[in-house]
Order: C-alpha cells, then structure tokens, then sequence
C-alpha cells in the first residue's frame, strides 16, 4: 500500500547560461563584419576620394575660366581704348587742318578763329604741341616781317598769336626747342605776365611794348628793340640782352642778376629798386638812367658809363668791378 506524500515535487532546475547580446558600436554596424578579418589601413574611402577630386577639378577649371574671362576682358579694353585713341586723333587731325585752313583767309575773325582753335589743340594734344609752335610762329614772322603803319601797333591777329604762344606750356617744349620770332616786329605788343623764356627774340622790335611782369628768364633778347617798352618787375635774370636798345625803358624792380647786358644802351632807363646783382654791363650805357636804390654788387662795370646817371650814391655798388674805363658820377669817384 502506498501512501502519496502531502508534498508535491519541484521540477528540477537547469542551470544554462544565457548568452548576453553585446551592442555593436556605430562604427561596426555601418559595415559588414568578416569573420575574423580586419580591413587593411591602406584602404581608403573611395567615394571620399571621388569626391575631393571633383571638387579639386572644378575649383581648377573655375580659376581657368576667371583667368580666360580677365584676358578676354583685357583684350577688349584694351582694344576700346586703341579705338578710341585713333577716333580721337582722327578728330584733331580734321581740327588742325580746319584751323589752317582758317589762318590764311582773308577776314580779320575768321584768322583769329583758326589761331584760338589752335590754341586749343596746342592744349588737348601734346604730341602736336611744338608743331603748332612753330605754325604759329611762322604766321608771326610772315605777318610781322614788315614795321606796321606809323603810329599804329600789331595787327589783332599778330598779337592773338603771340598771346597763345606766350600762354603755352613750356614743358611740353622739350630740351632743345625754342619760339623763333627773330627779327618780328612787334611793337606795342602786351605778353603780360606770361612766360617767354623759350623765345627767340634776336633783332625783334618790341619797341613800347608791354612786359610788365613777364617771365624772360634766360631770353635770348640780344640787339632786340625794347626802347620806352614796359619791364617793371619783368624777371630778366640771365637773359641774353646784348646790344639790345632799353632806352627810357621801364626796368623797375625788374630782376637782371646775372644777366648779360654788355654794350646795352639803357639811356634814360628807370632801373630803380632793380636787381643788377652780378649782371655783365660792360661798354654799357646808363647815362641819365634812374638808379634809385638798384643793387648792381658784383655787377662787373668794366666800360661802363654812368656818366649823369641819376641817384647813383643811393645805388649797391659793393664789389662791383670797374677799369680805367668805367665812367662813374663824379660823387662817386
């Protein structure tokens, strides 16, 4: 007889291990896993690759382009200005002969017209500034060859194209070019306060003629006739006046230092307040002229005269050198 035990039976327990499930890191879940295969370093990401090539090429093309589109553009510009330039000179071009043609016609205003359009081609083209010079200075010394009538001055045309090559830029002259007006006679004529030192002048009859204040620094005025012409404050210095007639001339506060004045007749001459400073005068005469306060130290007065020379014990005379010749005041013997 059995008897069923009271307790009931507990099933019999396995102990299995239950194999724990290790998260992949990002790194290995982005790629399939080789069984016991590591990827070799030396392998790159080729679509990274790709892709920085690509850019490398576009970025060298964009740069090609930038390169062409800047020649293309320089060529063009260039070109712009060449058309330009040669429009520009066909335009001058058709002006001077204009203004040529305008010199030798018969009315008073139409010359004048052709001289002021010179002028300003003179002032927009300096490649043709020493030809118009000399067109113009030839006009002067065909027109001025002969002394006008008696009692009369230049001609209005005469003195607008002296007035234009007084007024020119002398900078544009180059070294060696120089005005020639030798021998013109131009008497009254006014050049204001204009530059002439790039004159030729030799011979020129500039009788009573209006200078005052003028630039003729290193003018060649040799036997020129300035007689009664009005220099006050006219800047001589180192001017070529040799033999020229400065008789009752008006030279006062006029700068002659340095300048060659040897056998110059200054008869009567107003050289009051005048710079003579180390001028040359010798054979010079200065009879009668006004000395007042002239500064003639250094000025080399070997033959001068000076015989009734006014003021002159008011004159510098300091170190100035004299001969047996030098004919002084006799106060100041």
């Amino acid at each position: 007889m059995s008897f069923s035990s009271g307790r009931r039976r507990r099933p019999h327990r396995t102990n299995r291990r239950v194999p724990r499930i290790r998260p992949q890191s990002a790194a290995r879940r982005g790629r399939p896993q080789q069984a016991g295969v590591d990827p070799p370093p030396e392998v790159l990401d080729w679509a990274r690759r790709i892709e920085l090539i690509s850019v490398l090429v576009a970025s060298l093309v964009a740069v090609a382009g930038l390169w062409y589109s800047n020649v293309q553009a320089r060529q063009t510009n260039s070109q712009a200005r060449a058309d330009r330039a040669l429009a520009k000179e066909g335009q001058i071009t058709d002006r001077y002969t204009a203004a040529v043609e305008n010199l030798g016609a018969g009315k008073m205003d139409v010359r004048l017209g052709g001289i002021y359009a010179l002028q300003r081609i003179m002032q927009d083209s300096p490649r043709d500034h020493v030809t118009i010079a000399n067109v113009l200075a030839t006009y002067i010394r065909v027109h001025a060859a002969a002394p006008p009538p008696r009692g009369q001055d230049v001609a209005a045309d005469v003195q607008a194209a002296f007035t234009v090559l007084g007024n020119r830029n002398p900078a544009r002259d180059g070294k060696e070019f120089l005005v020639d007006l030798h021998g013109a006679h131009l008497p009254g004529v006014t050049a204001g306060t204009m530059g002439l030192s790039r004159m030729n002048l030799w011979g020129a009859d500039l009788y009573r003629a209006n200078l005052r204040g003028a630039y003729l620094r290193g003018a060649d005025l040799r036997r020129t006739n300035l007689g009664e012409a009005n220099l006050r404050g006219a800047d001589l210095a180192g001017a070529k006046l040799y033999g020229a007639d400065l008789a009752e001339a008006d030279l006062s506060r006029a700068s002659l230092n340095e300048a060659d004045l040897r056998r110059v007749y200054m008869g009567k001459a107003d050289l009051s307040r005048a710079d003579l400073a180390a001028a040359d005068l010798r054979d010079a005469y200065l009879g009668e002229a006004d000395l007042r306060r002239a500064d003639l130290g250094e000025a080399n007065l070997k033959g001068t005269n000076l015989l009734g020379a006014r003021h002159v014990a008011q004159a510098n005379l300091q170190n100035a050198r004299t001969n047996g010749a030098t004919a002084l005041p006799s106060d100041r013997l």
